[in-house]
């Protein structure tokens, strides 16, 4: 018995860090094909940012909405990486975030309920009104919470819809996607049918 060969797997201590380090690296690849490993989209660089059509989304909702929708003319360099259908106070809410050059967060929120029921009702934290800013003419209620975590929401009153911004861009891009707004028109349905059918 003395004579005989013993595994050698586990002979000396090379064999055995070989061996965690075989395990570290299948626990790595598990983890990576679960999708457990995620990229934050209000951090990540610009160039990991999963792009989408933001203004054709906008588009089709105008066409189901039941009041006015804006496709705002943001600038060329903010990316468009999320568009959906949320709900505020019962009511739907067309969303459209962007990821701008400083790898900031902003988002858009569109809907028909009253501004104090969309601030009050726009998620479940606590928001005071503490500021109004005018821009442009335009008069900006910005409610914010003492909650850290809590990001403020700007909101303003464009009388055939409501508009709220938020995310973690500094003040000049609020102000900014506020001007883009105030400059457009609410989608003509009409017309954009009429041009559909023309390329028909």
């Amino acid at each position: 018995m003395a004579g005989e060969d013993k595994p050698k797997i586990f002979e000396n201590g090379r064999d055995m860090m070989l061996s965690l380090g075989v395990i570290v690296v299948g626990m790595v690849a598990v983890v990576g094909t679960t999708g457990l490993c995620t990229i934050n989209p209000e951090t990540s660089d610009l160039s990991a940012v999963r792009e989408v059509d933001g203004e054709a989304f906008l588009d089709m909702e105008a066409r189901g909405a039941q009041g006015a929708i804006r496709v705002p003319d943001v600038p060329e360099d903010w990316v468009a990486n999320s568009a959906r259908r949320a709900g505020i106070a019962q009511q739907p809410a067309s969303v459209v975030g962007w990821v701008t050059p400083g790898e900031a967060y902003l988002s858009s929120w569109q809907t028909q309920v009253s501004l104090d029921d969309a601030i009050s009702s726009f998620d479940e934290h606590f928001r005071e009104e503490t500021e109004t800013v005018n821009i442009d003419g335009q008069d900006v209620t910005v409610a914010s919470s003492a909650e850290n975590n809590v990001r403020e929401v700007w909101a303003f009153d464009l009388e055939d819809e409501r508009v709220l911004l938020t995310g973690t861009a500094p003040d000049a891009d609020f102000e900014e996607l506020v001007r883009a707004f105030l400059a457009v028109d609410p989608v003509d349905i009409g017309a954009a049918d009429a041009g559909t059918d023309a390329s028909h």
